[in-house]
């Protein structure tokens, strides 16, 4: 055998063992759920220490009424509705449960189509990124 291949194939292990000691942050066969563009794109950005690439499993968008996971991080205003589905809170008055209707349709309604159509080509371009990104990593370790 060749210096330069047996040099290489210790790298590699050393590099294996690396991996094994660092926490992995891959959601592999999971799902991630976001609110928003921006959301998506804060959530992919940390990368996984145990294989740089982090898998996100099943990626979902959610209103942002609803509560992502406790390690990820809503950037959204604070919501009633989140606050009472966290466990933060009792349940809702009835002011509170019109705003909240208020909001759904103010952000999801007929009137906000164009904002929702530009946040919707922006996830879509980030989902693309992923999946590229994933098919690379899934190609390397193949």
């Amino acid at each position: 055998m060749h210096i330069a291949g047996l040099e290489k194939r210790v790298r590699a292990l050393e590099c294996a063992l690396l991996r094994l000691e660092r926490k992995c942050f891959c959601r592999a066969g999971g799902q991630t759920a976001y609110h928003s563009a921006k959301e998506l794109a804060e959530i992919m950005s940390i990368r996984c220490p145990a294989h740089g690439f982090r898998d996100l499993g099943r990626l979902r968008w959610l209103p942002s009424a609803l509560p992502l996971r406790t390690d990820d991080v809503c950037r959204c205003s604070s919501s009633p509705v989140r606050d009472f589905l966290e466990g933060r809170r009792g349940p809702l008055t009835e002011a509170e449960l019109n705003g909240a209707e208020h909001n759904w349709e103010k952000t999801y309604g007929p009137e906000s189509n164009d904002a929702w159509l530009f946040e919707r080509r922006c996830i879509d371009y980030l989902l693309r990124q992923y999946e590229q990104e994933k098919g690379k990593q899934g190609r390397q370790r193949g």
